[in-house]
């Protein structure tokens, strides 16, 4: 895991009201969800990720997907995209190494996911923007 992720990890597992809502204290994921994960649970990821070294410093631009994942309804993933909403997006994280110049959510992902056996799943949050300084 690259430092900021490692962030987004300590934030999110960090969060009692989110954790609550969880499978248990360690249901995030990066990328994907081992095979076989207790829901519900969260995952998050890179989406996009751009230099912007126009002078000696080095910045980033990183958005990361950041999406509960629930078995029980829409609902339900509603309420774990708010409490990862109340961890991300007014409280800058501390990324060892760098410089968080700000962070934001940009938008909302929302969409329900039906298998080839029937079963739904919710998947509800936001993609986040963070924009990065090396120290």
């Amino acid at each position: 895991m690259n430092a900021l992720e490692t962030a987004l990890y300590e934030a999110l597992t960090g969060g009692t009201a989110l954790a609550a809502l969880l499978a248990g204290t360690a249901s995030v994921y990066n990328n994907i969800a081992p095979p076989g994960s207790a829901f519900d649970y969260v995952v998050f990821n890179q989406q996009v990720g751009d230099d912007e070294n126009m002078d000696a410093h080095r910045r980033v631009d990183w958005r990361y997907m950041v999406k509960g994942i629930s078995s029980v309804s829409m609902a339900a993933g509603g309420s774990i995209a708010a409490e990862i909403d109340s961890l991300l997006h007014a409280i800058p994280l501390t990324v060892s190494g760098w410089t968080n110049i700000w962070q934001r959510r940009l938008s909302t992902v929302r969409y329900q996911e039906v298998t080839a056996e029937g079963e739904c799943f919710y998947h509800c949050g936001g993609i986040y923007q963070f924009r990065l300084e090396k120290e």
